[in-house]
């Protein structure tokens, strides 16, 4: 079977202790599937349970929320999470790990854990970005090294690139970017963009137990986000930034004042916009460390409020 809806609706209904409304079953799967933009997460649900997620074909963030599709497997329902990448394009870190977050908290406190987390990348990209490198190190945050037996990194677009050049590529990343998560259990695993290469992957997690993540015992113990280990590394980078920004705000007053001694009005008003765009951008970075501390209890509450207004659609799909 498949469900599918939005991502909103989804966390109003799991935060009652449902999926889209259905009884919970004790052998429920649910699967996250993580990874940055454009890494294949969409196309990798589709493959598996034919369902029509929206794929994007720009570096522009096709998924906001975190949004499930729900199918048939071998007599047991599985729910895949499509989650947005810590690189969105349109929202903020901040705002996608809150996101996340209420999720997790929310599926935690109603007992309904995550059987496995599924982190994929782009076999086809020729060197790892520091990007690329930032999500890979905030989902180890995220997540804990106590559930990496439960986590396959998985490389994907085998089928676009030549062979011996993946292999080359997945040796780096085991080596040099994966190393510290499957020493501590996780597995890898290659996805060739074909329905049964994927559903392959969800055997190998298919029989593990639910596992808690570092987050939702964090947050359990009553911990803000900006406690846990992934918002201590999201503040990290903000006050990394503010300090950034508040060298280069020294250096473009004194160019105003260079500016003003002059005479140079051209420059003034250059330099008047870069200070205003950049004390726009650090008002930004102050408020996104404010959500970090902020309680997730009002989403929570929120969520809850609007279960009556949630709606679903459903298709159902069996696969053997």
């Amino acid at each position: 079977m498949v469900s599918m809806s939005s991502g909103s609706s989804f966390l109003r209904l799991i935060s009652q202790g449902t999926v889209f409304g259905l009884p919970p079953q004790e052998d429920d799967v649910i699967i996250a599937v993580m990874g940055a933009t454009g890494s294949g997460k969409s196309s990798f649900i589709n493959a598996t349970c034919g369902s029509n997620l929206k794929i994007g074909k720009t570096l522009v963030s096709e998924t906001k929320d975190v949004a499930p599709v729900t199918f048939t497997y071998r007599g047991r329902r599985v729910v895949l999470i499509d989650t947005p990448g810590f690189d969105d394009t349109h929202i903020s870190d901040t705002e996608i790990l809150r996101n996340i977050a209420t999720y997790l908290d929310a599926a935690y406190k109603n007992r309904k854990l995550l059987h496995g987390l599924l982190y994929l990348q782009k076999i086809t990209d020729n060197r790892i970005t520091g990007m690329s490198w930032r999500n890979m190190k905030l989902f180890h945050k995220l997540c804990g090294n106590n559930a990496m037996k439960n986590v396959i990194l998985c490389s994907t677009m085998w089928d676009i690139i030549d062979p011996n050049t993946a292999k080359e590529r997945e040796e780096d990343l085991l080596a040099n970017f994966w190393n510290k998560m499957t020493a501590q259990g996780a597995r890898s695993a290659r996805h060739y963009g074909t329905p049964d290469s994927a559903l392959n992957i969800i055997d190998k997690l298919l029989d593990l137990p639910p596992i808690s993540l570092d987050i939702q015992v964090s947050m359990a113990q009553g911990k803000t986000l900006l406690e846990t280990e992934a918002g201590k590394w999201v503040n990290k980078e903000l006050l990394e930034l503010q300090k950034k920004h508040e060298k280069e705000m020294e250096d473009l007053k004194k160019e105003l004042q260079e500016a003003f001694e002059t005479k140079d009005a051209e420059a003034q008003a250059e330099l008047w916009a870069e200070l205003e765009r950049l004390r726009a951008e650090m008002l930004r970075r102050q408020r996104e460390q404010e959500r970090l501390a902020a309680s997730l209890t009002e989403e929570i509450r929120a969520l809850r409020e609007a279960l009556d207004k949630a709606q679903s659609e459903a298709r159902w799909c069996v696969i053997a």
